[in-house]
């Protein structure tokens, strides 16, 4: 937000120092972004030009002789509209233009020139009079040997505020003057417009048909002179960052700039009725607004028709077929309040933001709808000979509840920890503006409509800034805990220290993918949630899962010639009805080598693996498998992929991703593994760190080796192995597995059993007991066959 310090000095009866303004903004309000003058040039000063005659080397220039009332100038002219009798801005020489151009006597093909004659574009405010070519030539009026800035009224200053969400009252001059006036305890004056109007009835009536529109009000102005704007009005304009552009438009962005209330002026001549009526567009109507884009309405857009067609997009855009032109002699002025979500959202759609769009966003004061208009009227009067036709058509739905908040004394202190007394409060209250009753030591506080509030630590927030910041006491946070991580936090910290440990790093990608991406790894349909307002169509949807997001991270990296990637993440991914909480690992490249030795190991299922069986290990889950999958595991490889399951409930994949997807990401073995961690935090969330004592007995070690159908698993043969066997079968371990085409559909295992007590030594027989029951039970089971 952009404010003119002449036009906030305007409500004041003595001028803001400003250092001390843009001090007390950043200590109480908002930050100060700049203070700027306007034109940033000395040593201007208006001439008359009293003679003028052409150069003798040069058809196109002027000698002109102009009077700056301490002396005469000599300075040579190309403008081609420079004349005598004009009252024109000259730059003296010394002095610095825009773009760091200096001003110095110069001798132009034999003649000398002791200064400049300058146009608006050479003082870098073209915008100021887009109609003057050449030179600017100012009014009769002009005193000779004066400031051309003060004259302009251009000599000023622009406060530039960062305003946050928070403070949509500061996005109008008279939100900036109440929190002036508060911060720096100086006395405001508002003047109420007052209007004489034509004593007849309104010759147009208003309507409406939809509740995205609670005020309307709409005002006649007939015998309307379009011209120029007056240079104060213009100046603040430009102060501003809005550029002029005739007296009716200039007046409705000034009064949007004074109240933040938006207004809008039809060609009253040009509309084909006298009933205007606010409704929602029809779906398939369109309109051409300002810009000259034909746009497309839907269903939700609010317009303002003609009772027939659109005439204007609320809060966003007129109607072209409605603007105000050099020609327009009767308007109609809007002054109204729309819904802010419906005007955000048809602001954002058509990509037309504006002034009048942003401040409608945030919210318009309803109870300055008419004071604005009638505001913007007074000026119409005065500065374009408008004639106010009856009083304004209106329609106001819109009901005035008073928001009263409570806050004591009490539990002011105890959160802010200053000792606040009632005196201090009062004088903060008074200096905002606020009206308020006691009730012992509770202020009943009036919200002003002006300054929205929701709850006392809003009230809380105001008169603590007001005071000041600075002197809140510093002191540390009390606690009645002692602070530490919680078991799902420090499960957390274990996966991470485990996979860091092991050479992988850590990636942070969005949650936000493409409709594709989202629904890359689903394993059967599932409905996708699709944000509201997108940034773009590649985070349109919030992602099932993280892996397309590793994938890119790959692909980023190897085209930047990076290899051997290791990445992981834990992110959230988003459902309908829940958010699931997953581990995502990617592994592609070399796992070890030496280039001395020539010795290059790349990864492969089984190194993905075993670093999940490590990491269950740590986290001392002993109930897990990887098992086949009884349909093809979408975007995975279909022989080389399997599904994890934790206590028997599957938590997740691991696998290589599928030849077709490796082919159009251009890099092959890229193996993936994706778990939901919520069994795992359940399973670690009563987690006791134990040790075991190693035992002193030695253990004893058998093999076998078995023919069994190809089609059965391994689980199933250690399963078997683990129910026949007593508790000394310490560990079970398949070796190898060997096939041949020879042996019709069956395969040979080899499997190491190792036998061991932590009381005693175990005999010979004991074990040779044990391998019988164990061979006959997998025989009889699986019908396996021992192997001679």
């Amino acid at each position: 937000m952009k404010i003119s310090l002449n036009w906030l000095n305007q409500y004041f009866s003595e001028e803001i120092n400003k250092d001390k303004l843009v001090d007390s903004f950043n200590l109480m309000s908002q930050e100060v972004s700049g203070l700027n003058k306007l034109i940033e040039v000395d040593n201007l000063v208006i001439g008359y030009v009293k003679k003028i005659h052409k150069h003798e080397d040069a058809d196109k220039l002027n000698v002109c002789l102009v009077d700056v009332l301490d002396e005469e100038l000599q300075i040579i002219c190309g403008a081609p509209n420079v004349d005598e009798g004009q009252k024109v801005i000259v730059a003296k020489v010394g002095a610095t233009l825009p773009g760091n151009f200096k001003i110095k006597k110069a001798k132009i093909r034999g003649v000398e020139s002791y200064g400049m004659i300058c146009s608006l574009a050479e003082l870098g405010i073209q915008e100021f009079d887009n109609k003057e070519l050449g030179i600017y030539v100012l009014g009769d009026d002009a005193p000779i040997g004066g400031d051309p800035l003060e004259y302009l009224k251009l000599n000023d200053y622009t406060l530039e505020l960062d305003l946050t969400a928070n403070r949509a009252d500061l996005l109008s001059i008279r939100g900036v003057v109440y929190d002036t006036a508060c911060m720096l305890n100086l006395k405001l004056n508002f003047e109420t417009p007052n209007i004489k109007r034509k004593n007849v009835i309104s010759p147009v009536s208003i309507f409406t048909k939809t509740k995205a529109s609670e005020v309307y009000y709409g005002q006649i102005l007939e015998n309307v002179n379009i011209k120029q704007s007056p240079y104060w009005l213009k100046s603040r304009l430009i102060a501003s960052g809005i550029r002029p552009i005739n007296n009716v438009v200039d007046i409705t962005n000034y009064t949007m700039l004074e109240y933040g209330q938006p207004l809008h002026a039809f060609d009253y001549d040009k509309i084909e009725s006298d009933k205007i009526i606010v409704r929602e567009a029809f779906l398939g109507e369109t309109i051409i607004t300002l810009d000259g884009e034909k746009r497309d309405l839907i269903a939700g857009d609010i317009v303002i028709t003609d009772s027939k067609k659109p005439i204007a997009l609320a809060g966003v855009m007129g109607g072209l077929e409605t603007e105000i032109d050099e020609n327009s002699k009767t308007v109609l002025l809007e002054s109204a309040v729309f819904d802010p979500v419906k005007v955000r959202k048809t602001a954002n759609r058509l990509n037309l933001k504006s002034e009048s769009s942003t401040r409608f966003e945030k919210g318009i004061n309803p109870e300055m709808t008419l004071e604005a208009l009638n505001f913007a009227c007074d000026l119409l009067i005065k500065y374009a000979d408008a004639i106010a036709v009856g009083n304004p058509s209106f329609y106001n739905d819109c009901t005035k509840e008073e928001k009263v908040i409570t806050l004591s004394l009490e539990k002011l202190n105890l959160v802010t920890g200053y000792n606040y007394t009632e005196d201090i409060v009062k004088d903060i209250l008074d200096r905002l503006d606020f009206k308020y009753k006691q009730k012992g030591n509770d202020f009943l506080v009036t919200i002003p409509s002006r300054r929205p509030m929701d709850s006392y630590q809003d009230l809380i927030e105001e008169i603590v800034r007001i005071h000041g910041y600075d002197k809140i006491p510093l002191s540390l946070p009390i606690t009645p805990t002692q602070g530490g991580l919680n078991s799902k936090q420090k499960t957390k910290r274990q996966i991470k220290d485990f996979l860091t440990a092991r050479g992988f790093n850590e990636t942070k990608t969005y949650s936000l993918v493409s409709k594709e991406l989202a629904v890359s790894f689903d394993q059967k349909e599932i409905n996708t949630i699709k944000i509201l307002n997108p940034l773009t169509q590649e985070k349109e949807y919030l992602r099932h899962s993280i892996i397309p997001s590793l994938i890119n991270v790959l692909d980023y990296n190897k085209s930047r010639k990076v290899n051997d990637i290791f990445i992981y993440e834990i992110a959230n991914t988003y459902f309908e009805e829940t958010e699931k909480e997953k581990l995502a690992i990617l592994m592609q490249g070399k796992i070890d080598y030496s280039s001395w030795q020539r010795q290059v190991q790349e990864v492969d299922f089984y190194h993905l693996k075993g670093l999940i069986e490590g990491l269950f290990e740590t986290l001392k889950i002993d109930i897990y498998n990887f098992e086949l999958s009884k349909e093809n595991l979408k975007n995975l490889h279909p022989g080389i992929s399997a599904v994890v399951t934790v206590n028997n409930e599957e938590i997740g994949f691991i696998g290589k991703l599928h030849p077709e997807l490796e082919h159009s990401i251009g890099v092959k073995d890229i193996y993936v593994c994706e778990i939901e961690l919520k069994n795992i935090y359940a399973i670690t969330k009563e987690m006791q760190i134990s040790y075991k004592e190693v035992t002193k007995y030695p253990s004893i070690e058998r093999d076998i080796a078995i023919m069994v159908e190809n089609s059965i698993s391994a689980n199933s043969i250690i399963d078997c192995i683990r129910k026949a066997a007593k508790k000394t079968l310490n560990n079970i371990n398949i070796f190898d597995v060997y096939i041949d085409n020879s042996m019709k559909d069956k395969k040979s295992i080899a499997i190491r059993l190792e036998f061991m007590s932590e009381s005693r030594t175990l005999e010979t027989k004991e074990v040779d007991d044990q391998i019988d029951k164990i061979i006959n039970s997998l025989k009889t089971e699986l019908k396996a066959e021992l192997r001679s």
